[in-house]
């Protein structure tokens, strides 16, 4: 159903008329609430101090110079068959896109909450706003990331750029059903989010960020690659080298699989409390 808005006819300037009636569709309103919210979103993000937008470009370099003076101090100039700094951009960078997706999606409601007020947003409106602007900060980082590797004499040439494409919105498409799952759980016990928070720790390592899973046994592997995180980071990988040793179980299709699933879920769970999630 096509549902539209009017707003009053006024009088015109000379008071002899009616200004005509301004008719929106539901997807206009939509589409405009969602640009004011990212437009907000934005402006708290990158410019609410003079160097909050340096931070965003700080953690990341911070990780990788850290890890690759590890390797270096033990003379490691290749992992798996691939050049070491950009094997260490390709994994953290897909795991930050994975958990800054999900924490800044978790949090979206309980940051807008005093915009419920208007009636034309919606929790699942600030949560939409905040997955598309994570997206596109994270999208800027790492083109930085990339020419600043290409500057320092390190080559990035994906072999496989439409694989690459897909294990990035995979992770995407994972980290915002994961924010939403925590966001409708966190809005039954405020616990969730401390539980979450204990969490990633664990999950960067066991994601393969900082080793190469396919150094471990095959046991390990089996356990470990059911976490789609996993999977898309040694999908993202091959597809810039196919050199590169990927763990034998790397699957794309099951970050997909996996991540749709939460997807939907955390969907779920955004409709049905989405008053408990307004009032949080």
């Amino acid at each position: 159903m096509n549902i539209t808005t009017t707003t009053e006819g006024v009088a015109g300037p000379d008071g002899g008329g009616e200004l005509p009636r301004v008719r929106r569709s539901s997807l206009a309103i939509t589409l405009g609430v969602w640009r004011a919210l990212v437009l907000r979103e934005a402006e708290t993000r990158l410019f609410a101090s003079r160097t909050s937008w340096l931070w965003v470009f700080a953690e990341p370099v911070f990780h990788v110079g850290y890890l690759m003076f590890l390797y270096s101090s033990i003379s490691v100039h290749k992992v798996g068959q691939m050049d070491t700094i950009i094997w260490l951009v390709i994994g953290l960078q897909c795991f930050f896109l994975f958990r800054d997706v999900g924490n800044s999606v978790s949090s979206a409601p309980s940051s807008n909450r005093a915009l419920f007020a208007y009636r034309q947003v919606k929790p699942v409106d600030t949560i939409i706003s905040r997955a598309l602007l994570e997206g596109f900060v994270w999208i800027v980082v790492l083109l930085a990331l990339i020419v600043t590797s290409e500057l320092l004499g390190h080559e990035f040439e994906p072999e496989e750029p439409l694989q690459l494409l897909f294990a990035f919105v995979g992770l995407w498409l994972t980290g915002v059903g994961f924010g939403m799952v925590i966001a409708g759980l966190a809005a039954i016990a405020d616990e969730v989010r401390l539980l979450i928070k204990l969490a990633m720790r664990p999950l960067y390592f066991t994601s393969g960020v900082v080793f190469p899973l396919s150094s471990l046994p095959p046991d390990w592997r089996e356990v470990l690659m059911l976490n789609p995180v996993a999977n898309a980071i040694e999908a993202a990988r091959h597809a810039v080298s196919r050199f590169y040793n990927q763990a034998p179980e790397t699957d794309l299709t099951y970050v997909f699989e996996a991540g749709g699933a939460i997807f939907a879920l955390g969907l779920v769970l955004v409709v049905l409390l989405s008053d408990k999630i307004a009032e949080q």
